[in-house]
């Protein structure tokens, strides 16, 4: 009967914590540069927001203008070795990626969005500069 009494338990410590939830991933070709982002993202998106470790359902929101529940669909607000790419179209999510921030480090434009039109990346020395291309 011990036995049953600990399963109980352990079945009922592990409901009450969360589980961690990881978005969908974006692997690029690194070796091609620039990286633009209309080769790897589908769809008519109007810019992508970056938001960096530890980025919560308010900073979220803040960024974006409008609600959306990151901490329910992404690992970032709990993860360090990620930054998460929002594709946004017309006011609503149409896309999103956890991207690893090595060997490219799209932290560096975390809290911010850019247009399609400058969605072209290219690295210098340790840095991830946009560019126009």
């Amino acid at each position: 009967m011990n036995y049953l009494n600990l399963l109980v338990l352990i079945l009922g410590l592990s409901a009450c914590s969360y589980g961690e939830v990881e978005a969908p991933s974006l692997n690029f070709d690194y070796a091609k540069e620039p990286i633009k982002f209309v080769e790897y993202v589908d769809g008519n998106w109007d810019k992508v927001c970056f938001l960096g470790p530890y980025s919560n359902n308010e900073a979220a929101s803040e960024l974006l203008g409008f609600e959306w529940p990151l901490e329910s669909l992404t690992s970032v607000w709990i993860n360090d070795g990620v930054t998460l790419l929002v594709f946004v179209e017309n006011g609503s999510v149409l896309s999103y990626y956890e991207v690893s921030r090595a060997p490219y480090d799209f932290n560096v434009f975390s809290n911010s969005c850019v247009s399609r039109a400058l969605s072209s990346f290219i690295k210098s020395g340790s840095k991830v500069l946009k560019t126009q291309v």
